[in-house]
């Protein structure tokens, strides 16, 4: 480009950068900071379009704007401006760079981007990002340096800016790009639709910005209207105050006695105290020039100041004295005392006319001697007393002097802004009949006026013209003003519009490679875990088809490998840990495969291997699958190793269909889970005959629990030292329709594995209460019933609050139930289960440790325990005289109980030997069939009546 061709592009970058931005610079409340910023686009359409070497025209243009639009609105000069121009102009064209480079190293050019992501990186880049730099230089250089008005405030300051320049960049950049490209005759149409569709849009922002701003004038005109009523008000209330105050002072001088300058001094600061607005108050009494020497020394003595005199004399002979001889605060206008008011020829004017009207006279006064800098006022406030003081009825008046106040315009203005709390309102006031101002509540400050209003004051006689203004940065700063919300939403929906015109621009090349993606990755998605990568269930539903299609099919095998305990990983690791350790042991299996197997992933923790061959390949692999599945794997620091339980279902003896084997597969799995984990087993139709009957039963269960099937008996527990009945044990039995009466060993392990025990368990304790309350309605005296309560039941949360309303239902004693738990739920969760068990026996219930020394319980956390009673069970009982190993521990059991208070009871005693071992050895109580069995409540006859 020759060198006269690009500094003429650069002129006609810099005006079209600077025109334009005149053009919208009314389109926000501040002077130089507009929230839709068109000039922004142009600068970086340009750059991208003819090389970044034009970035000086935008800098130019930068600064021809910023240097008129102060110059022409506050009548700045040039060099003031200068500063603050030549900082936002350089943010401006740094911005153009910076945007301008992340477009071309992203690929994000706007009508071609290089993919379906290429337009949000152009909006992010040459809009959100790039535009940050420039908003904090300028917006910081605004504040620092200039004197725009229409300021909200630094923040919301910098956000319209970062607005504005997203708007243009985002908008017309694509626009102007379109308009260069119109010589491309490949596809003109194409970009004429996309230049009106990007007009269309810029020009609706545009004007729908306009149309709300007219509005919200007509809004903040009724905001600045209502203040400046409540301006006036509080101005007319402050002279008011004055007047009143003067009113008062007269008052209390207005008799014969003698003036007292302490109580005068007392009276002026309780006045100042609650009226900011005075300087200063005097009490100006009428002396005769023949009293003048009695009345000088009476005023040394009273003020204790051997200096005082009178000075200034009268202007005429016939006129009396009337100098001051009170003033507060003293300090501050000594210089007053003593001032003869008829001395000037303006005071004698003011006296004799407040005087004739009897009224107080405000006076004007442009320096003040207390205040020379500040236009001041002077109110004269005569006081009377009656001529003829034997006679109040007469009327007579006889002027005895006046109540001076001197008060300052700014002081007073102040008082009822503060009280108003009005804000960026500037207020003058001229005397009636005048145009030049004697007062500014801004002196000096020359603001952009949007609204104006005039109002009245009057004091004592005195009328003034008020002007009140308000410019710019009354309208950002007023709370009725929501424009730069309005203009941020303007924005957001410029900026979707825009990335709208620009997909449907797009959209064939878009959509084609969008749709060659998703289709690559939907069908890999369709035949692949997202978690491992593995293939799923829809390609193993393929591979079998295969094998079953194919014309000499081979037999084969599925493994239905399930991870054991693998929920405990997620309940206390976390399921980010599960996640990572299904996806070790996916990798770690998949890299050890063999070439006859293939490993698939069907949900959770469970994959099914696919083996080619016979039975006996299937059990090798299944076992070698199982040693795979225990090797140790690192995860965020916890060494984890699992096992894993597999069945095996093999085509064709076991299915010919891959549901079929798969459900037998599953079956074989549970078998093994059965079996202690850690193994394989092979299908066989008795295990479905099995999980048949499992499934039967557990309907039927649901079905007991419904109608009420359920029954209980009562095994009595009797006292070994007086041999007398010491308690009941319920145990349930289920009356089946078809199978009879079944013991609990039959149905409690389902009923556990289904969590139905927790229905059970709740309806086994209102059965027993139903019984209690029956027994004790019969007269019959009821030992502590223990009852059998699972750890699922106790564990919930709110368990105790479900017993205590159902004994209370009953009117059942809380201390008439024993619950019974093992000592698996002190494991499951010990602190919780201490907590429980803690509350249980404040409320009042009895607790006991069911069949204990079977488990695995701590005698730390035992000893924490608040237990009645430990049952020893009948395991160790029934070898009473056959196993001395058994006898010891029951010894150091009992040995245990009373060391901690605690009862002890054995089970399953069924001989007198037992019975007699026990009672030796100190064991508390005893049941069993040898004193015993379980029975139905019609055939229990050991109740005595009470």
């Amino acid at each position: 480009m020759r060198v006269s061709v690009y500094i003429s592009a650069l002129i006609l970058l810099a005006f079209a950068y600077a025109g334009t931005g005149l053009l919208v610079a009314e389109s926000g409340l501040h002077d130089q900071i507009v929230p839709l910023w068109i000039p922004t686009g142009i600068g970086l359409a340009v750059l991208l379009r003819f090389g970044r070497s034009m970035w000086p025209g935008i800098f130019a243009g930068s600064l021809l704007f910023n240097l008129w639009l102060p110059h022409s609105i506050h009548q700045i000069p040039l060099l003031s401006a200068l500063p603050s121009a030549l900082t936002i102009a350089l943010g401006a064209s740094l911005q153009a760079l910076l945007a301008c480079y992340l477009i071309q190293r992203y690929k994000a050019y706007p009508l071609r981007p290089h993919s379906g992501r290429g337009l949000i990186k152009f909006v992010l880049f040459s809009g959100f990002m790039s535009c940050l730099l420039s908003a904090s230089i300028g917006t910081t250089s605004i504040h620092l340096l200039s004197d725009s008005q229409g300021s909200a405030g630094y923040l919301n300051d910098w956000f319209s800016w970062w607005m504005g320049d997203s708007f243009g960049a985002i908008l017309v950049t694509p626009l102007l790009l379109a308009v260069f490209e119109l010589r491309d005759k490949q596809r003109p149409k194409r970009h004429l639709r996309l230049i009106a569709q990007l007009s269309l849009v810029i020009v609706a922002v545009l004007m729908i910005n306009q149309l709300f701003l007219s509005h919200l004038q007509q809004q903040l005109r009724r905001s600045f209207e209502q203040d400046v009523k409540v301006m006036d008000a509080q101005f007319q209330a402050v002279v008011q105050q004055n007047l009143a105050d003067l009113t008062r002072l007269g008052k209390e001088f207005s008799g014969p006695v003698e003036a007292d300058p302490d109580q005068f001094r007392d009276l002026v600061a309780e006045i100042q105290r609650v009226n900011p607005s005075v300087l200063a108050y005097s009490w100006d009494p009428v002396v005769s020039p023949d009293q003048l020497d009695a009345f000088e020394a009476q005023t040394r003595v009273l003020l204790q100041e051997p200096d005082y005199r009178v000075y200034g004399e009268s202007l005429y002979p016939d006129d009396p004295l009337i100098p001051v001889q009170l003033v507060e605060p003293r300090e501050s206008n000594r210089a007053a005392l003593g001032f003869n008011l008829l001395s000037i020829e303006d005071r004698r004017r003011w006296v004799i006319e407040s005087q004739q009207q009897g009224r107080p006279v405000a006076t004007q006064i442009l320096n003040l001697t207390q205040a020379p800098d500040e236009p001041g006022l002077l109110i004269l406030h005569p006081v009377y007393v009656l001529a003829d003081q034997g006679n109040p009825l007469m009327g007579n008046r006889q002027l005895t002097g006046f109540m001076v106040g001197v008060f300052t315009v700014e002081r007073m203005f102040s008082v009822a802004l503060a009280q108003s709390g009005i804000r960026h309102i500037e207020f003058a006031l001229f005397e009636a009949g005048r145009d030049k101002a004697f007062f500014r509540t801004q002196a000096g400050v020359t603001e952009r006026s949007v609204m104006d209003a005039h109002f009245q004051v009057s004091i004592a006689q005195q009328v003034w013209e008020v002007q009140a203004k308000a410019g710019p940065t009354y309208l950002a700063m007023n709370q009725v003003s929501n424009a730069q919300m309005m203009q941020a939403l303007l924005v957001l929906v410029g900026c979707m519009g825009s990335l709208l015109v620009l997909s449907m621009h797009d959209r064939e090349r878009l959509l084609t490679d969008l749709v060659n993606q998703q289709t690559q990755t939907l069908a890999h998605q369709a035949r692949h875990d997202v978690l491992t990568g593995l293939p799923n269930r829809y390609m193993l539903m393929e591979r079998v088809m295969a094998h079953l299609q194919a014309p000499d099919t081979e037999r084969f095998s599925l493994l239905f490998i399930d991870l054991d305990r693998f929920k405990m990983i997620n309940d206390s690791l976390g399921h980010q840990i599960g996640d990572q350790l299904l996806k070790g042991m996916a990798n770690n299996l998949s890299r050890r495969l063999s070439d006859d197997c293939e490993l698939f992933r069907t949900g959770g923790d469970e994959f099914i291997l696919l083996v080619n061959g016979c039975v006996q390949r299937a059990m090798e692999e299944a076992e070698r699958f199982l040693a795979l599945c225990t090797i140790p794997l690192q995860i965020e620091g916890h060494k984890l190793q699992m096992t894993a339980s597999i069945g095996i279902s093999h085509y064709p003896d076991q299915g010919h269909d891959l549901d079929t084997l798969i459900k037998h597969a599953d079956t074989a799995m549970y078998k093994a889970k059965a079996q202690g984990k850690n193994c394989y087993e092979l299908y066989s139709s008795q295990l479905t005959k099995e999980a048949v009957q499992s499934f039967q039963l557990e309907q039927d269960l649901r079905i007991a629990i419904h109608a009420r099937q359920l029954l209980l008996h009562f095994q009595p527990q009797f006292s070994l030292c007086s041999g007398e009945l010491c308690g009941l044990e319920v145990l349930v039995r289920w009356q089946h329709p078809e199978k009879g009466m079944m013991p609990p060993g039959e149905f409690i392990a389902l009923a556990e594995e289904t969590n139905l025990i927790i229905p059970l368990g709740w309806q086994v304790i209102e059965l027993a209460c139903e019984q209690i309350l029956i027994w004790q309605e019969q007269g019959y005296m009821v030992p502590p019933v223990a009852i059998n309560i699972s750890p699922k039941q106790l564990l919930e949360a709110d368990f105790i609050e479900h017993i205590n309303s159902i004994l209370d239902r009953f009117g059942i004693a809380r201390s008439q139930i024993e619950l019974e738990i093992t000592e698996s739920l002190i494991m499951q969760d010990p602190d919780y289960a201490i907590e429980q068990l803690n509350l249980l026996r404040h409320a009042g219930y009895r607790l006991a440790i069911d069949d204990f020394g079977i488990g695995y319980s701590s005698l730390n956390r035992l000893k924490q325990l608040p237990l009645d009673r430990l049952k020893i069970d009948y395991s160790f009982t029934r070898d009473i005289g056959t196993n001395p190993r058994d006898e010891a521990i029951i010894i150091t059991v009992i040995a245990l109980g009373k060391s901690l208070n605690i009862e002890v009871l054995a089970e399953g005693v069924e001989t007198e030997a037992q019975q007699a071992f026990l009672k030796a050895h100190g064991c508390d109580s005893v049941q069993g069939y040898l004193l015993g069995r379980p029975v139905p409540e019609q055939e229990l006859r050991i109740l005595k009546v009470a």
